[in-house]
């Protein structure tokens, strides 16, 4: 729908049908509308919810915040979309949220609260230090980080491993965790960096509208992102 026929839909959730006449007769389609009168496309701040779920391209933060030497870098044209935003530091670097770790912050405007995921796309990096994961850390808001291993201390890359099988085959990861939203608006999804070399490509947080894909939604509408 062009801008001028969105302008006339009612605010809210509304139900409508439209007629398609051509050779051989009509044909009549439902469809079903969302106009929300919060938040404004002029004055939306970071992304929004569409669709029962918000994508994003991991280089398109609202905010990057070094710690130290401990920093996300972009590495353009990696992966399958678009780039990656790599947690780097010193080859040994073990970074603690909310202490030495950077974050990559993601404003977003959601319309559903309860219980969400966050469905993030990763390189298929191994861990490359004898003894140690592979690790990040994903929060909302104020919440206390929540740490996600990516690849265990003691993992066998081997043909006979049928997760390294499928993370070469489709050369990268897909990692999920599972957050509660307190009430509908403004919040902030918080990526920390734990271990070095993980690589995020692209982040969906799925409020229970996410179709099977194999690249996930395209990416949600959004502006005025970078900070």
């Amino acid at each position: 729908m062009d801008q001028r026929g969105w302008s006339k839909a009612q605010n809210g959730t509304n139900a409508g049908e439209v007629k398609i006449s051509g050779a051989g007769g009509t044909v009549s389609v439902k469809v079903e509308t969302f106009n929300p009168s919060e938040p404004t496309r002029d004055f939306l701040r970071g992304f929004v919810e569409g669709e029962g779920c918000v994508s994003m391209e991991a280089e398109h933060f609202t905010k990057n915040v070094d710690a130290g030497a401990n920093r996300w870098l972009k590495i353009p044209g990696y992966g399958h979309t678009l780039s990656a935003m790599r947690a780097d530091g010193p080859v040994d670097a073990q970074a603690t949220p909310g202490k030495d770790s950077p974050c990559l912050e993601y404003k977003m405007y959601l319309f559903h609260a309860g219980k969400v995921e966050v469905q993030s796309t990763v390189g298929p990096t191994l861990n490359f230090l004898p003894g140690r994961p592979l690790r990040y850390a994903v929060s909302f808001d104020d919440e206390t980080p929540e740490v996600i291993t990516i690849v265990s201390a003691n993992y066998n890359a081997h043909w006979s491993n049928d997760d390294w099988s499928e993370a070469v085959k489709n050369n990268c990861r897909h990692v999920r965790s599972t957050h509660t939203i307190a009430a509908p608006g403004y919040h902030t999804l918080k990526i920390w960096m734990v271990d070095p070399a993980v690589a995020v490509e692209k982040i969906v947080v799925n409020t229970g509208g996410v179709k099977p894909s194999y690249l996930g939604p395209s990416e949600s509408f959004h502006q005025n992102n970078t900070m």
